[in-house]
């Protein structure tokens, strides 16, 4: 493991920021979340519609708030979500077809998304990607692979500080640049959430990543965990930008089932 000069540490926060998949994409997913002291596995669908503007990453969710039973898919509506990832981040939300999107303000960017998971909007957003005041850290291990460790620090008077979040610690992997973990921190310093990129897999000749884990942390100590793990995945796609604009009255792609890959 070797540390890096200043000058490199912010090419590869550059790189990092630009990268992305080439086409858009579609993951249809599950949710798995793990309660504090318990050895059961609550499992939730999910899709995730991504592209790229020129704001940054933007991604539309559809989330079953049903628990699946038997793998099988629910069939009610999904609480559907619009992220708008970047320099200036933002997340809508509704819980019908029927209703409009309406924009996540203050406090409820850190409430979870639902009952029953640990993800919130904030951890969706990950403003703090962007943030200019970092200091790097040196290298780590990080699940078997080196990642060069960035303390992102909050910016005063932002609404990640007045909800009590001092700086995020990211790593990226050492040779690709990619992100391998998230750590924030309270205002005194202690953890409270932890992030952990799991596995990586190639589909249809890109690398997406396959699991994700989100852990909450008090005192420190697990008070559960949310897993983000995708089954199905189709990159390479064309997305009207419309799909990703919340004023416009247009529902998610519906995407044939021979284009997607099972992982």
């Amino acid at each position: 493991m070797q540390k890096i000069d200043a000058e490199e540490g912010a090419k590869r926060i550059a790189s990092f920021r630009a990268q992305r998949l080439s086409g858009d994409f579609c993951f249809k997913f599950q949710l798995e979340h793990k309660p504090k002291g318990s050895s059961r596995t609550v499992r939730y669908n999910g899709v995730m519609f991504g592209s790229w503007n020129e704001r940054g990453p933007v991604s539309r969710f559809q989330l079953y708030p049903q628990r699946v039973k038997r793998g099988e898919l629910v069939e009610v509506s999904p609480i559907e979500l619009i992220v708008q990832n970047g320099v200036s981040p933002e997340v809508w939300m509704r819980h019908d077809a029927a209703e409009p999107f309406a924009r996540i303000k203050d406090g409820a960017l850190f409430e979870p998304i639902f009952d029953g998971v640990i993800y919130t909007p904030f951890d969706l957003q990950m403003p703090f990607i962007y943030w200019d005041d970092y200091t790097y850290e040196g290298p780590a291990n990080v699940l078997s692979r080196i990642g060069q460790r960035f303390l992102m620090k909050s910016p005063a008077g932002s609404l990640s500080a007045r909800h009590g979040i001092s700086g995020v610690r990211i790593a990226l992997d050492d040779m690709y640049y990619g992100l391998l973990g998230v750590e924030v921190f309270g205002v005194n310093g202690e953890p409270r959430s932890e992030f952990t990129l799991r596995s990586f897999q190639k589909v249809q000749g890109q690398y997406i990543v396959k699991e994700i884990v989100l852990s909450e942390i008090d005192g420190g100590e697990v008070q559960g965990s949310t897993g983000f793990k995708v089954k199905q995945a189709s990159v390479g796609l064309i997305f009207d930008a419309a799909v990703f604009d919340p004023n416009c009255d247009v529902d998610a792609p519906e995407i044939s089932a021979a284009l997607f890959d099972v992982l």
